[in-house]
This record gives structure tokens, C-alpha cells and sequence, in this order.
């Protein structure tokens, strides 16, 4: 028997075309194919998986309470098994094309500076994106780098390069203007800054910091809200754009789509909003008036697809209440 606690499991990957019985808090054995979740009508305490063909059955269970947790459970040739972590499951599981993961709200930018990779790429911060390689994504609330672009490979798990002008650079061979009240003018001539952003200095005397960009700027002069103290840069000081986490919002551009067929695939969806829902269905779901089923707050599912799934958030819920995050797998 095997002490995991659970709202409900599901049968994931099995290595055989026999099904497994399972017993939920010691009950009755129920026979359950692969793809199949399990609700009891109260939470159970243990789990206990039989196989009764000729031959071992491995497993790839998942059992949730609020998170995923995904286990291996081997079962030898007429007998019981039990749950091991799963360190390695590429030699069960490969990555389909892709899947429709259709988001109103995007993610938002991690704060912190654009990165300036190198060769026309820049890369943009975003902790533990969903992005993958040649994904279509559009970029708004950030105008210096607003518009339309497809992921590069290269940027990590934290990072989402494009191809895109790197806008930071050099201020100039110039004095700081105290323009009173508490306000500090920086030369750069031509920058791209608006009113509101964040631009991070670095390199100087007195002013390395984030700052937000004041709505007296001018062109070729960037206004802060700073202590003036007399200082004449040398033209090796540097600024550059800092996502503000605010407005900052990257999205897919169009929907990605997996042909139906007859591979069995699992859409495992996170809703890391705690107040709002989101909402799935096999057609276009519309939040305001909640259509499709629901993905309750905090909340992850395991959806058994062969066709495309849409997603929609919760009406009300804005830029900041619904980041849904994702992971696709093939089973064969």
C-alpha cells in the first residue's frame, strides 16, 4: 500500500495494454485504463496498484493535491508496486509539434534589464517561461520592443531572446541638469524612453540605479527623481530598459495546434492565479460568461487530448490574475 494523499489520480503512461487495478483507501479494486482520471468522493489517504497479466507493468501516475506530482510505479508479473520518483522520463514520453494554448492575459516580464545578446538578438526576462523555440509570440506595454517575433533558441528557462535591436547604450559626454524640485536630467540624446518606464543607469558616479522616466523628459534628456549632485559623464556610462513587471506582457501571437489523431496526448495546465478561474473547452471559451470547464485557482489538470484545446481566464481577472503555464507529453 502506498501513502499518497490526493483529490484525484490518473493513469498517465502504461508500458502494457493491460490495464492496472487500482484501490483507493483500501476499497475495492477497479480496473483503469491509461488516460483515465479518478475522483473519489473524499480525498483518499493511500493508493495500491495490482497487476494481474504475465508479464510487469511500468506506470506513470499522477496524483494531485493542489500541485502535480508525477511517480513511476513498476509492478512486477502478478503483483503489487510500489511509487518511486521519476528521474528520467524521456524514454516513455517525446514532445508532440505543439498544442493550442490560446491566453487573453500573456505573462508578464520578469523586472529587469533586456539583455543584449549579441548579433541583432536581445533577450527578455521571464522567469520559467512556457516559450519554446520558433514559438510566435507578440510583445506590448513595452514600446521600445512592441510587436510581433518568434522565440529564439538560446534564451533558457528565464529568458526569451528575439530578434530585435538591442536600444540601450552610452549616455553622453555630458553634464547631469539639476531641473529642481528633485529632478535630475540625463543626457542621452535620441533615447527611446517614454514617460513611466523604467531605464537602469549604471557606470556612473551618483545616479547608478533604476529609475522611471519622468514625464518632462525631452528627446535628447532623461528626467529622474533624484538628489542632484554635480557630475559630468565621461561617455562610457551606460542605460538600458528594465521590464517593469507592470505593463510589460509577451503572449503567443496565434494559437498553437495539434492534429487530432489517434497518439494519446496529456495537456497538464497550471492556473497560478489564487482567486480567479480558468477555463478549458474543445471550442472557443468565452470567460465572461463561463464557458467550458473549469480549472479551479492554484490548481493544476491533466486533460487526455487528441484534438485542440482552448483556454480563457476568469472575467475580471487582468494582466496580473491569470498566468496559466504548461507542459505537453506524447504517449506511444
Amino acid at each position: 500500500m502506498i501513502p499518497v494523499q490526493g483529490r484525484w489520480v490518473s493513469i498517465l503512461y502504461n508500458s502494457i495494454t493491460t490495464d492496472p487495478l487500482i484501490s483507493i483507501n483500501a476499497g475495492p479494486q477497479y480496473r483503469i485504463p491509461a488516460g483515465l482520471s479518478v475522483r473519489p468522493e473524499t480525498d483518499f489517504q493511500t493508493l495500491e496498484f495490482f497487476n494481474d497479466s504475465a508479464s510487469s507493468m511500468v506506470l506513470w501516475v499522477a496524483v494531485s493535491d493542489g500541485e502535480i506530482y508525477d511517480n513511476r510505479v513498476v509492478l512486477g508479473a502478478s503483483g503489487a508496486g510500489s511509487l518511486v520518483p521519476i528521474v528520467d522520463i524521456t524514454d516513455d514520453i517525446s514532445t508532440p509539434a505543439s498544442i493550442l494554448v490560446s491566453s487573453k492575459a500573456g505573462f508578464l516580464l520578469t523586472v529587469g534589464p533586456v539583455v543584449d545578446v549579441g548579433a541583432g538578438v536581445v533577450g527578455l526576462p521571464l522567469t520559467g517561461h512556457p516559450f519554446a523555440t520558433d514559438d510566435a509570440v507578440t510583445i506590448s506595454g513595452c514600446p521600445q520592443y512592441n510587436g510581433a517575433y518568434t522565440v529564439l533558441a538560446g534564451g533558457g528557462a528565464n529568458q526569451v531572446n528575439v530578434t530585435a535591436t538591442f536600444l540601450g547604450g552610452l549616455i553622453d559626454n555630458a553634464a547631469a541638469v539639476d531641473k529642481g524640485g528633485g529632478k535630475v536630467g540625463i543626457p542621452i540624446t535620441g533615447h527611446p524612453y517614454t514617460a513611466g518606464e523604467t531605464v537602469r543607469l549604471a557606470g556612473t558616479v551618483n545616479y547608478d540605479a533604476d529609475e522611471v522616466v519622468d514625464a518632462t523628459s525631452t528627446v535628447n534628456e532623461v528626467v529622474i527623481t533624484a538628489a542632484y549632485v554635480a557630475e559630468v559623464f565621461t561617455g562610457a556610462e551606460t542605460h538600458n530598459l528594465v521590464t517593469d513587471g507592470t505593463d510589460d506582457t509577451i503572449a503567443l501571437t496565434t494559437g498553437k495546434s495539434i492534429p487530432a489523431d489517434t497518439t494519446r496526448k496529456e495537456l497538464h495546465i497550471r492556473n497560478h492565479d489564487a482567486t480567479y478561474k480558468v477555463f478549458f473547452g474543445d471550442a472557443n471559451v468565452d470567460a465572461a460568461n463561463y464557458r467550458g470547464l473549469v480549472i479551479e485557482p492554484e490548481s493544476t489538470y491533466i486533460i487526455t487530448c487528441t484534438d485542440i484545446v482552448y483556454l480563457d481566464c476568469e472575467a475580471g481577472a487582468g494582466v496580473t490574475g491569470c498566468r496559466v503555464s504548461w507542459g505537453n507529453f506524447t504517449k506511444t
